[in-house]
């Protein structure tokens, strides 16, 4: 197994890990943004769309209401128990518009040109090649289609996040940046749509951000996101341990509003030409 094979294969196995997590309250900035990706493309009735990396489905459910039973969504994912929470979340939203598969997002498996939007929700930064995934992406997409992803910016989780590095770091765990680090910027975000060939290229940036009740909000983020990945990398017995050395530090952050999550995002979003330049 080569570095990117075992990059993919860790990032799978920690979120099955979390799917049971995913929708915890203190991460609803999920949802959040879900909302917003429909609304930034404008979908509209009838529409295809592919959802990559569709995790719970918090994109999906949004992307399934707007195009309405007219329409249809494709789901992917690497994570099985992410497909069956997001199964079970469009049900309880009354939705059956949309189909769920387990599916590489640089390998689709689907015709060109036959999508009007493409969307991914915080799952671009994970895959190795980034580059490689935009192109697929790209192909699938109808000339005029649209493509939307979101990342995080640099001040996203701060200074939680960056409490949390430091911690790690005194336990003795060596890790590299956080996946999300890699499309913090916009610039970053409209470099890599441009290589991969899109065009009227649109970035947006918007806080999503909220108050925590406690330093308790900050652990459910760290058990049930991507930061499993990181956690998971302390011995089991020093686990327990380190959450409560580390959560009080947190506690320090608390106001009478609670402790202040900034969930800065970026949306970038490009369009497939109508004539193929490429």
């Amino acid at each position: 197994m080569n570095k990117a094979e075992q990059q993919i294969a860790e990032t799978i196995e920690v979120f099955e890990q979390v799917a049971a997590g995913y929708d915890n309250p203190s991460l609803r900035f999920f949802p959040f943004c879900g909302d917003r990706i429909s609304m930034h493309l404008q979908l509209k009735r009838g529409q295809k769309v592919l959802d990559i990396a569709t995790g719970t489905g918090a994109a999906l459910v949004a992307a399934a209401q707007m195009v309405g039973p007219q329409g249809r969504v494709q789901a992917i994912d690497l994570a099985e128990n992410m497909l069956d929470r997001a199964e079970h979340n469009l049900r309880v939203n009354g939705l059956n518009n949309a189909d769920f598969h387990l599916m590489d997002a640089t390998k689709l498996d689907f015709k060109s040109a036959y999508f009007d939007a493409v969307i991914c929700s915080f799952g671009l930064f994970f895959l190795p090649d980034m580059s490689v995934a935009l192109k697929e992406w790209y192909r699938v997409l109808k000339p005029g289609g649209r493509l939307i992803f979101t990342s995080f910016s640099a001040n996203a989780f701060q200074p939680q996040a960056k409490m949390f590095m430091e911690d790690i770091e005194a336990a003795d765990v060596s890790v590299d940046d956080p996946g999300w680090q890699r499309l913090n910027n916009e610039d970053a975000c409209r470099n890599i749509l441009q290589q991969a060939g899109f065009d009227n290229v649109q970035l947006l940036q918007e806080q999503l951000g909220y108050h925590l009740n406690d330093e308790q909000g900050w652990r459910d983020i760290i058990l049930n996101s991507g930061l499993r990945a990181i956690f998971n990398r302390l011995p089991i017995e020093k686990q327990d341990d380190f959450l409560r050395r580390h959560l009080e530090k947190i506690a320090s952050l608390k106001t009478d509003k609670g402790i202040w999550l900034d969930v800065e995002v970026l949306f970038s979003s490009g369009q497939r030409p109508t004539v193929d330049t490429k």
